[in-house]
């Protein structure tokens, strides 16, 4: 149908797939027969193939011409599905979730898994305060931007932290911050390899705004040489930052053989310092991590005079026998939910699958997890409003593009006979909605 610019399809139609219409279905075999549910027809989604609808106007529509995109769906009230658009989610499958809050000045709702669900929540005024405060470093898939979720941490204080350490190849810190970030640190260039010896530090903000970037250049000895020249010190003073969570990292040269640079005699004016992602300490290492649920660490040396004990303590207690025959072989830790003190003695090996370690318990603070770009188990689920309306089994996603003749709208669902299509419409911009427009 197609009236005033407004372009529909339904359940109800004869053809949907008769291409004579300025809006079909690419598929027939991919929905089944008119049923009604709910007082309204549908038809089943019978097929996980992607489909398509067409649109196919019978006037001249401008290039790139701005439109809005909804279709309804009713859920079959199994165990669900979910939704793809143009290969993007759209519909999650909550058939694992409770709705827990709604934030209606942001327009979301919160759903988190069954089985994480309390009887009582700390209050917060958006989405991610609220995520934050009540299951902090739990896996978040959002369809909403969380820019404005910033945590306010209680215990923040601009007392300088130290890392007493040495770290080779690339480092990432996260820094809760406010008014000043200054971090100073010391480089040293250790010339095994033939080429520049680099670090570019980049700052960037938990939304990914940048605020620094800087290369920091070679000693000078551009030979693999194998002597270390005199360290190099540097200071990088920020002013003006409103409070947020700042990433910091120190990136290796990219055009070198290996990482040939240290960074050592690092200090940051806040008390909230996190290390996040693998790190190469280079010397002794002490450091402490919270382990919100079970989580396997790695650690990995290849000197041979490297071989070492590391020490643990906390929620369990162990030593990790780094002997002779784990030279050049992955040692794999499993650690449950707890806090795990470290004491690296020598250094010179790879801690990677902790998602955040502290220099120590006072410098840890938990922060939003970034979302999944794909929804794989995820604890807790935003849901974007303006976009996904979700009552009951009714659904009705809408979405902003940009259309052109021949625009194809692709569709897949990930578990048949879980929804039911109704109905799909198309508004160019400029035009009203026709009277038929159903509201939840």
């Amino acid at each position: 149908m197609n009236t005033n610019g407004v372009y529909s399809l339904e359940a109800n139609d004869l053809s949907m797939t008769n291409k004579l219409k300025s809006l079909y279905l690419d598929k027939d075999y991919v929905l089944g027969g008119k049923f009604e549910k709910n007082g309204r027809d549908v038809r089943l989604i019978i097929s996980e193939e992607a489909f398509n609808f067409v649109f196919n106007p019978k006037k001249i529509v401008a290039e790139n011409t701005s439109a809005e995109l909804q279709i309804w769906f009713v859920r079959a009230g199994g165990s669900g599905t979910e939704v793809y658009f143009n290969d993007k989610l759209i519909v999650p499958d909550l058939g694992n979730y409770n709705l827990v809050q709604s934030f209606e000045d942001e327009n979301t709702e919160v759903w988190v898994k069954k089985e994480l669900v309390r009887e009582s929540y700390v209050d917060a005024i958006k989405a991610e305060n609220f995520i934050y405060e009540n299951f902090p470093q739990h896996s978040i898939y959002s369809f909403a931007e969380l820019d404005g979720g910033t945590p306010i941490i209680q215990d923040y204080t601009k007392e300088k932290t130290k890392i007493d350490t040495q770290f080779r190849d690339n480092l990432k810190f996260a820094v809760y911050a406010e008014g000043s970030l200054n971090i100073e640190f010391t480089k040293r260039d250790l010339n095994s390899y033939v080429g520049k010896d680099e670090y570019t530090v980049e700052i960037k903000d938990f939304q990914g705004k940048e605020y620094f970037k800087e290369v920091y250049e070679d000693d000078g000895e551009k030979k693999d040489t194998g002597k270390c020249e005199e360290e190099q010190d540097f200071e990088i003073s920020l002013d003006n930052l409103p409070r947020n969570i700042y990433y910091v990292s120190f990136v290796k040269d990219k055009n070198n053989r290996g990482s040939d640079s240290t960074i050592k005699n690092i200090k940051i004016n806040s008390n909230k310092v996190l290390i996040v992602g693998d790190s190469l300490p280079w010397s002794n290492f002490n450091f402490y991590t919270e382990v919100s649920s079970s989580k396997k660490v790695d650690f990995y040396y290849w000197w041979e005079n490297k071989a070492q004990k590391i020490k643990i303590i906390g929620s369990e207690s162990k030593i990790i026998d780094l002997d002779e025959p784990w030279l050049n072989k992955k040692y794999e830790e499993e650690f449950e939910a707890g806090e795990y003190y470290f004491d690296i003695p020598k250094g010179y090996l790879w801690i990677r699958g902790s998602d955040a370690i502290s220099p120590s318990k006072e410098n840890w603070f938990y922060f939003p997890q970034n979302s999944d770009k794909k929804l794989i188990n995820s604890d807790i689920i935003i849901i974007d409003k303006n976009k996904l309306e979700i009552n009951g089994d009714d659904v009705v996603y809408t979405e902003r593009l940009k259309v052109n003749e021949d625009s194809k709208f692709k569709f897949q669902v990930l578990d048949k006979t879980q929804i039911y299509f109704e109905k799909i419409k198309l508004v160019l911009d400029g035009e009203n909605w026709d009277s038929d427009l159903r509201v939840l």
